[in-house]
């Protein structure tokens, strides 16, 4: 165990000034990095604390949350064919191992080659665990701390993308690059899951069953269930009875709606709706504007 005392720390926020001194526990094999912090000449790397292997076997798997879930640190997936690696940091480590073996969120190189060579030959090791005292000042240690291990290794080895390592914490995409976003899977062939499904393995890493679910015991309340409906909806500004001269008559959220007002059924709503069909040649159905 080593610890690393930063005496003083200021940063501002909201216009305010403040003075920390913190102490971050560190748990790691750290021989070649002390070697590196006293600006000696070494020869090795460093060698992880932990590694967990068979990660194509889901049960073994789900095992590994009771030493990795809530833990932060930095990790590494290392390809054991030709031990090249992608160096990462993560506020939960079980969390992002599920995350890589799910393809959720994980690095584009290290999943190609996951497909080429099969996730039974790449190993999760844990290089260093890495505790939280402060949001504020810790994110930035976190990827400081991996920026240190990516770059005590041949660039041309691992499938991280830069040397630096950044952080999304507090980040907020622009509008523009929101919009670009969208527009990118309007075409549903660029979705990276077109035309795929998730193995069973992987559905039951994804799932939250119980008490690991948000809603666990919880319910919505009827307004909050009106706003995820209205979202739901194809018609957001619902839909209405016209005449014949397209004059609204009565409007409603939805076919739903419609349909018991009428005592028909959705089906029929439909049909008129798409159609432009005039009903009982008196009245049309149609999406308000």
């Amino acid at each position: 165990m080593k610890y690393i005392f930063v005496p003083c720390i200021l940063y501002k926020t909201n216009n305010v000034r403040y003075r920390h001194s913190i102490v971050f526990k560190r748990h790691f094999s750290y021989s070649s990095l002390q070697q590196k912090e006293n600006n000696l000449s070494y020869s090795s790397l460093p060698s992880p604390i932990k590694v967990f292997v068979n990660l194509e076997d889901n049960n073994l798997v789900l095992s590994y949350r009771k030493e990795l879930k809530g833990k932060a640190g930095i990790y590494s997936i290392v390809n054991t064919v030709n031990n090249k690696q992608y160096i990462g940091s993560a506020k939960d480590l079980y969390l992002r191992l599920i995350e890589h073996i799910s393809n959720k969120k994980s690095n584009i190189a290290l999943q190609n080659s996951i497909l080429k060579y099969g996730l039974n030959k790449f190993n999760f090791y844990i290089y260093e665990y890495f505790t939280y005292h402060s949001k504020v000042i810790s994110n930035k240690a976190l990827t400081d701390l991996e920026t240190s291990y990516i770059k005590l290794y041949p660039f041309d080895n691992l499938y991280n993308f830069m040397r630096t390592a950044t952080s999304l914490v507090g980040y907020k995409h622009t509008d523009e690059a929101r919009l670009k976003m969208l527009k990118r899977f309007e075409d549903k062939f660029n979705h990276p899951m077109y035309g795929k499904k998730h193995s069973d393995n992987a559905r039951k890493l994804i799932s939250k069953p119980g008490e690991l679910n948000a809603m666990y015991g919880k319910t919505h309340s009827i307004a909050t269930k009106e706003i995820i409906s209205n979202k739901l909806s194809k018609y957001p500004n619902g839909i209405g009875i016209y005449d014949l001269e397209d004059n609204l008559i009565k409007k409603f959220k939805n076919n739903i709606e419609l349909a018991k007002y009428l005592d028909i059924s959705r089906v029929t709503v439909g049909k008129y709706l798409n159609s432009g069909l005039v009903y009982k040649e008196k009245y049309r159905f149609l999406v308000n504007k």
